[in-house]
């Protein structure tokens, strides 16, 4: 299919032509209509080619549109829409005959465009996939919808990595969310899905953009409601895979004049379940010992959502916003393992039967307020931004171990432990980002302070012979880590015919204390880096447009990372924190060629210096092993990733988005040197099926040929989903169906076999489900149209 798509693309760059159409835009006075929105649609399949905006005298002009069969459609506020006759675009100027646009009543339905939104766009460098109507998307979490962003995967213990590498920053809206890890994973699973507009994907940054993220950035961007008057939406989901799971939730907004208030409400209640299966080799000389385990876990959620906020106009320049969000969810895990322990596979002499029982009780609390001042009519502003986060998350466990003979008798007394780890993290942000157009360019700056604070204490206990909880004390440790960062930024963009530059530097200044007070042991560090950036775009016609990208970035460590203390993953595994661990730098160009405003072609290499790696150790006499990170040498990565979209006849839209990767590394790893190099090839084909003017469908394919990451090996996996959805005729509520991992085949398979280290590990997450989810409109649903005072800015400022 893929090179299938690719020869298309060929033969379309071999026979595009450049042609333009222009026409002129009039009310039914015959007078011009200025400002109207201008629509080059396809014939066929009704899909959006370009936009063009009126002039003065109501003329427009769409230039050098590829050759087809379009017709073109006009909005316009106040108006109702209209659409011209279908005409053929050949290599010769087309003049579309006059539109003529009928005033509306004072009450309008909100302008659309009957067009389909493309699934994934590429606007200014970055790839957006739009899961706003997605049927597959609905009912899911945010995690779950970002994993299907193009170049987006997970890893085993499903931390995010872009096009194939850890280190990508995720931010909602355009904000930090200081989060990474497990932290993040848990976080987006508590997100509800249905209130995301779309997934915004970047591998490169301006100076603007926070540094943080080696690999790039992946920004969520929430729905937004701006129609006048009440309303809202209401949906409910319910589904199963192994166990129920189920989710509703409630959006209420009012709008008044320069008012808007608007809150949301949901609740989730899933049950997962996790099956592991895991053989790990130890040898001591001539003598082997083989963990052959087989564990599962199951997670029971229960998870509140909630936002509200008002957005004020308080003049004609100046807009506040504050809202409130918050997050409270409970999650039981039973996690039951039986390692069979031996010389080999298949025999056993002794026998681990593990039971842990835990719950995690998360709390999030956010306030932000932004204030954006117009300074002048040509787009100059001053913007402050100020946030308040603060995490709490309370984890109790409690372990049981026993180990048996065959024949099921103790080799000595049931071992009990248990620990309770509670966290507490607090983030303060201050942003304040100034825009001025400089005659035919732009400069931006702006400076940024965030202090982040976080508290880990965790207490392990062990029951003694005497049936008596006695503290672990070396497995108990109070960890406090705070974090300073100071920025200033300079971007300067300006246009010199068909090239365009932005250009521009970031300084940030870092201080960071990592204390482990259990340890006595402190580590503080104070860095001042600098972050260049640069950017340059050549516009050989509106068809074919090249973008050449450069940037430094970095990526700090998780604060989990940085904790020198034991996580038990078991009696025998765990993962240790290491408190000098030190950040990564990457410096990353690529090079973008967008053919048509459809067809995008990426090329691009990271090169990373002390890159932050997983360094395994193991020890033959107590058969435990164990997982640390260290700032371990370097590696490089390049890919080319491709995004194709096409349609077929009238009903099936489909885009196919397709990433080649070569990844190396070179350093020290447990004590020996790697120099390891792996291509792979991971990719996304969405199709969408137009069926009737209700009925849609949707099938998603996702899947990832072997690899090498560093020294583990990730096994090739595939999945695929399909969705259907209902559009009911009252154009206010719908029905969606949707199965994922139909095949069971989206496993998690990695292995090692890297000098004395042997391990596999086979793990599936639940995937395959099958959802159905009702959603409802409510309120009105149509824009308010007011007509204009015919006072101005000029006879305001003499009054």
């Amino acid at each position: 299919m893929v090179i299938f798509m690719i020869s298309m693309v060929v033969k379309t760059i071999a026979s595009t032509q450049d042609a333009d159409v222009t026409g002129k835009v009039v009310n039914t006075n015959q007078e011009p209509i200025v400002g109207a929105s201008v629509y080059l649609m396809t014939s066929s399949s009704h899909i959006l080619i370009k936009t063009a905006v009126t002039d003065t005298q109501g003329k427009y002009s769409i230039l050098k549109a590829p050759k087809g069969n379009y017709y073109i459609q006009v909005s316009s506020v106040g108006y109702a829409n209209i659409q011209s006759d279908p005409f053929d675009l050949d290599d010769q100027l087309v003049q579309v005959p006059d539109l003529i646009l009928s005033a509306k009543s004072q009450e309008i339905e909100a302008v659309t465009v009957t067009g389909q939104v493309p699934l994934v766009q590429n606007v200014n460098g970055k790839l957006i996939l739009n899961v706003e109507n997605s049927t597959v998307a609905a009912g899911n979490n945010a995690l779950e919808i970002v994993k299907r962003a193009p170049g987006v995967s997970v890893d085993k213990d499903e931390n995010l990595q872009l096009m194939g590498q850890s280190g990508v920053n995720v931010t909602i809206d355009g904000r930090q969310t200081f989060m990474t890890g497990e932290q993040l994973s848990n976080f987006l699973k508590t997100t509800d899905g249905s209130q995301i507009k779309s997934i915004e994907v970047s591998t490169s940054r301006s100076a603007k953009d926070d540094a943080e993220g080696a690999v790039g950035t992946i920004n969520i961007v929430m729905k937004k409601v701006k129609l006048e008057g009440f309303n809202g939406s209401f949906i409910a989901s319910g589904g199963s895979g192994k166990h129920l799971q189920g989710n509703s939730s409630l959006n209420l907004n009012y709008k008044k004049n320069n008012s808007t208030v608007f809150g949301s409400y949901s609740y989730a209640n899933n049950k997962k379940q996790f099956d592991l299966l895991l053989d790990r080799t130890i040898s001591n000389g001539n003598q082997t010992t083989v963990f052959d385990q087989d564990a599962y876990l199951i997670e029971h959620e229960k998870n509140h959502n909630y936002r509200f906020g008002i957005e004020q106009k308080t003049s004609a320049k100046n807009t506040m916003l504050l809202q409130f969000t918050g997050n409270n969810s409970i999650e039981d895990g039973n996690n039951r393992s039986q390692s069979n322990i031996g010389p080999r596979i298949g025999e056993a002499d002794t026998i681990l039967l593990s039971n842990t029982l835990s719950q995690v009780r998360f709390n999030r609390y956010s306030t932000n307020f932004n204030n954006e001042l117009l300074l002048d009519t040509v787009g100059s502003k001053l913007i402050l931004d100020l946030d308040w986060s603060k995490f709490k998350t309370n984890n109790e466990a409690n372990y049981r171990y026993r180990t048996e003979n065959l024949t099921g008798g103790l080799f000595y007394p049931e071992e009990r432990e248990r620990n309770i780890m509670p966290v507490g993290i607090a983030i303060y942000v201050a942003k304040l980002d100034w825009q001025q157009q400089l005659k035919k360019g732009k400069l931006e700056t702006g400076l940024k302070y965030s202090n982040v604070k976080s508290d880990n204490n965790l207490q392990f206990d062990s029951l003694n012979s005497s049936g008596n909880w006695v503290d672990f004390s070396s497995r108990s440790n109070h960890f406090i880590y705070t974090e300073q960062i100071a920025a200033a930024y300079a971007d300067y963009s300006n246009t010199y015919g068909k090239w365009s530059l932005k250009a521009g530097v970031r300084a940030e200044y870092t201080f960071s204390d990592g204390n482990s007070i259990s340890k006595n042991n402190q580590v503080k560090r104070n860095y001042l880096d600098w972050f260049p950036s640069a950017n340059i775009t050549y516009l050989a016609s509106e068809n074919h447009v090249f973008n050449l990208a450069y940037s430094r970035k970095i990526s700090r460590p998780n604060y989990r990372y940085l904790n020198p203390f034991r996580y038990y993953i078991d009696k025998f595994t765990f993962q240790e924190g290491n408190p000098y661990l030190k950040p990564e730098y990457t410096n990353g160009i690529t090079l973008n060629y967008t053919l048509m405003q459809m067809f995008n072609i990426t090329l691009g290499t990271d090169l990373t210096t002390d890159a932050m790696v997983e360094s395994m150790g193991q020890d033959s006499i107590t058969n435990e092993g164990w997982i640390v990170r260290d700032n371990l040498g370097k590696s490089m990565t390049s890919y080319l990733n491709l995004n194709i979209p096409y349609q077929i006849g009238k009903v099936w839209t489909m885009n196919n988005n397709v990433t080649g990767i070569y990844m190396h590394f070179k350093g020290p790893i447990a004590g020996y040197q790697a120099d390891l190099g792996s291509f792979f090839v991971q990719g996304t084909s969405n199709h969408n099926f137009k069926l009737s003017k209700q009925l849609s469908s949707e099938l998603i394919f996702k899947g990832n040929t072997p690899f090498l990451y560093n020294v583990y090996k990730i096994h090739a996996s595939w999945g695929i989903d399909l969705g259907v959805n209902y559009n009911f005729k009252d154009n206010r509520s719908s029905l969606k169906l949707a199965a994922t991992d139909i095949f069971r085949t989206n496993l998690n398979r990695v292995s090692t076999d890297f000098h004395v280290f042997n391990t596999n590990i086979n793990q599936y997450n639940d995937n395959r489900t099958i959802r159905l989810t009702y959603s409802f409109k409510f309120g009105n649903l149509k824009q308010q149209f007011r007509k204009k005072e015919s006072g101005n800015e000029e006879s305001e400022r003499a009054n």
